[in-house]
């Protein structure tokens, strides 16, 4: 009796902290980080997009011609994700021109997206190997480029320069 009288009431502090922070917590992931109606928002987005759609021939792309695919004047939005490049012109509303990411449209954004960044610092105009991520920043990548690969159309590799490609092919 004397033990609970002690720890008794530091026993429920304990159980009752943790069971807010699970509260919190999947408060976070099913009405902030999984959230419905941006998806919804989104598909809607996508499907009116898909009317206006012209597709690109998959092809290894330069940085410099993956510019051009920016989205301005009607083009198709293209997006380098961890050295693979996708079509991503069905979220132009995300992507193209006005959109909250536009500043990755044709353009690598694989160090941005690590970073779960928005400066445009992050993204590099020469060539970004990536090799100072830290691990929790190549998980991150990992996760956009999963998300890629389910929305989007793959085109091709982000090449560093059509020399190099040549080499490695001869």
């Amino acid at each position: 009796s004397g033990i609970n009288a002690e720890y008794g009431d530091s026993t429920a502090y304990i159980v009752t902290t943790i069971a807010l922070l699970g509260g919190v917590l999947a408060f976070y992931y099913f009405y902030i980080y999984n959230n419905p109606d941006e998806e919804e928002e989104e598909r809607e987005a996508e499907e009116d997009e898909e009317e206006n759609y012209t597709s690109i021939e998959p092809r290894d792309f330069t940085l410099e011609e993956l510019r051009q695919f920016d989205g301005t004047d009607g083009k198709p939005v293209c997006i380098a994700v961890n050295f693979v490049v996708y079509d991503a012109t069905k979220g132009k509303s995300f992507y193209g021109p006005g959109g909250p990411y536009a500043m990755l449209a044709g353009r690598d954004g694989s160090r941005a997206l690590a970073k779960m960044s928005l400066d445009a610092s992050d993204v590099k105009d020469g060539w970004d190997d990536l090799s100072d991520l830290t691990p929790f920043q190549r998980d991150s990548l990992s996760e956009w480029e999963m998300k890629f690969q389910t929305r989007y159309s793959e085109l091709g590799k982000l090449i560093k320069s059509r020399e190099s490609e040549e080499k490695t092919e001869e």
